[in-house]
């Protein structure tokens, strides 16, 4: 009976020590399933930590490649602004600056004002000829000359001179306005084309 009391014993340890075993299995059960569910929620908020900055990343190259693609475009409209001033400046030099001169030269106004400002001069410096003349003339002839045979007789050319003069000064040319207007513009070479 001691044996059997005795196997009855271990067989009551075994199951104390078989209860234990399982508790401490279920125990080691419940850390490992609580070790990996923390390791799934850390990797679960690495993953969105690193999905953020990837999102963050991605953001910025986004907005660098447009900001890029601006640059290109803003260099691109330079480029092109550039090579049509270059053009316009070449007209310009090459046509432009002759034709507003010859437009200016030839303008009705401004050839009817030279043509009188040139008859006014040739006629005061004849008549200031002829009077110069008249003077010599009488210094050493005995007889006294007058000027009642000169063409301009009576006539102020002096006054009639300074009058065309001031009037030229003071000539306006529509031409001229016209060629203003089309300088003022953005397309002021364009216009010039179509002016000349």
């Amino acid at each position: 009976m001691k044996k059997f009391y005795r196997f009855r014993q271990e067989i009551n340890n075994l199951k104390v020590e078989n209860a234990t075993l399982a508790k401490e299995k279920a125990a080691a059960e419940a850390a490992a399933k609580e070790a990996e569910t923390h390791r799934a929620v850390e990797a679960r908020i690495e993953v969105q930590a690193r999905e953020t900055i990837l999102g963050d990343v991605n953001q910025r190259l986004e907005e660098a490649e447009m900001r890029a693609r601006q640059v290109a475009e803003e260099r691109d409209g330079l480029a092109t602004s550039n090579a049509q001033l270059v053009d316009d400046r070449a007209w310009m030099r090459e046509f432009g600056v002759a034709n507003v001169a010859n437009a200016i030269l030839d303008a009705p106004e401004n050839t009817t004002a030279v043509v009188n400002v040139i008859d006014r001069t040739r006629e005061a410096g004849f008549k200031a000829g002829y009077n110069e003349c008249l003077k010599y003339v009488n210094a050493l002839s005995l007889k006294k000359f007058t000027d009642e045979r000169c063409a301009l007789r009576g006539i102020d050319t002096d006054a009639t001179f300074t009058t065309v003069t001031e009037a030229y000064k003071n000539l306006i040319l529509p031409a001229l306005a016209q060629i203003v207007e089309c300088l003022e513009a953005d397309d002021y070479v364009d216009r010039l084309c179509a002016f000349f």
